[in-house]
């Protein structure tokens, strides 16, 4: 065995990568023919009893692996906080392609030879997608991932166009407007004053089509990662129930769903006022704050930020977080109803990372890897139980 074969076997015993051991599968997976990692998994099918793995599964998991791992071509600055994720985003293709070879040929689901991956796989749900409904200041609603892109409301006064899965607003128009998102969906908007702004699933974002006061206020219900365009005459507030974001120029994330017990905020670069009452915390970049729902308490928290916004970047990231948590956001993400087996311990904790572009099977076998429950799909259900 060559130095090359044992360090990959190693790895791929491990739970956990380092940033260090993810640059190193990153640049064998782009600069390799991965002839040591398909005899890996060639191995591994046949401990699991399986004698004659179908042909070229393992040349096409691996052709897989490759594809997705390229990343898009970074921009001229990066944030320094998003230095990670290239190296997570290799790390979840290859524990995910391999975590799903073996699920599809578990007994009842080996495909047979020649068969494509995708004929043989069983009923599954497709991830959540660029789908929002957009009500005007006149009331009129538009369906956006059903609209033509081009303008969309020279009736309503408003000056706004969609492109590319995305609504563009320019100063001049008049009345507010609400972009919502339902349980598998996202957007994207561009506000009039050149805030850009990304609602999760099942939110909701209120705004002044065109900025003319003295300041710039927003309402938030959901989840959504701001950029905000810096005007030091003219300060940013987002308003969440009884909480208040104040920013000048800056980028951070709201999460404040209604059936969470935290409001959570969290920035990644400048500097935001987080107001509560009488209270407030001054968050610097990385740091988080938590607003308890029920008391209003407002408190400086520990978390990374990389994880709070990594549904932004198109993964999911749960580090030891509560199970129930975490179902809330794939229940959301791929719009499904979460139900628990009588008398399972509330205090269970799952670790993972996955692509959100991922279908809910796969997702959920991640999931099953690091800890002691196992998850059923029927229709749009997904129980719950102890393994």
């Amino acid at each position: 065995m060559n130095p090359s074969e044992a360090y990959l076997r190693e790895l791929l015993a491990k739970t956990q990568w380092t940033d260090e051991e993810c640059r190193w599968l990153l640049h064998y997976l782009e600069h390799t023919p991965g002839t040591e990692l398909r005899a890996y998994m060639l191995e591994r099918f046949r401990q699991q009893g399986f004698e004659a793995p179908p042909q070229g599964l393992a040349d096409s998991l691996l052709a897989g692996i490759h594809a997705r791992i390229q990343p898009a071509a970074p921009p001229a600055r990066v944030v320094p906080l998003f230095r990670r994720w290239r190296y997570i985003a290799a790390a979840v293709a290859v524990g995910g392609i391999i975590a799903a070879a073996f699920f599809l040929l578990q007994p009842g689901q080996r495909p047979q030879t020649g068969t494509p991956l995708a004929a043989a796989a069983p009923a599954d749900i497709a991830p959540g997608s660029n789908k929002a409904r957009l009500v005007l200041g006149n009331g009129q609603a538009v369906v956006l991932d059903q609209a033509a892109d081009g303008p969309l409301a020279a009736a309503s006064g408003e000056q706004v166009k969609k492109q590319d899965a995305e609504l563009i607003y320019s100063q001049g128009g008049s009345g507010h407007n609400t972009l919502i998102t339902p349980n598998g969906g996202q957007y994207r908007v561009t506000l009039a004053d050149g805030t850009k702004v990304w609602l999760n699933a099942a939110s909701s974002l209120q705004y002044p089509a065109s900025f003319d006061g003295n300041d710039r206020t927003v309402s938030l219900s959901g989840e959504a990662y701001f950029e905000v365009s810096s005007d030091a005459t003219r300060p940013f507030f987002v308003k969440v129930g009884d909480m208040t974001v104040q920013v000048l120029g800056t980028h951070f994330n709201i999460n404040a769903y209604s059936e969470e017990k935290l409001f959570t905020t969290t920035l990644v670069q400048g500097a935001v006022r987080v107001i509560s009452g009488s209270q407030r915390i001054t968050l610097a970049p990385g740091e988080q704050s938590t607003m308890e729902q029920s008391s209003g308490r407002l408190q400086r928290a520990s978390g990374e930020a990389e994880d709070a916004i990594g549904w932004k970047n198109g993964l999911f990231a749960f580090k030891n977080d509560e199970l129930k948590a975490v179902m809330r956001d794939i229940s959301r993400w791929y719009d499904v109803e979460v139900v628990y087996e009588k008398g399972l311990d509330e205090n269970i904790h799952v670790s993972g990372a996955m692509r959100r572009q991922e279908y809910l099977a796969q997702s959920l076998k991640i999931l099953e890897l690091t800890a002691d429950v196992h998850f059923e799909i029927q229709g749009r259900t997904v129980s719950v139980r102890k393994k």
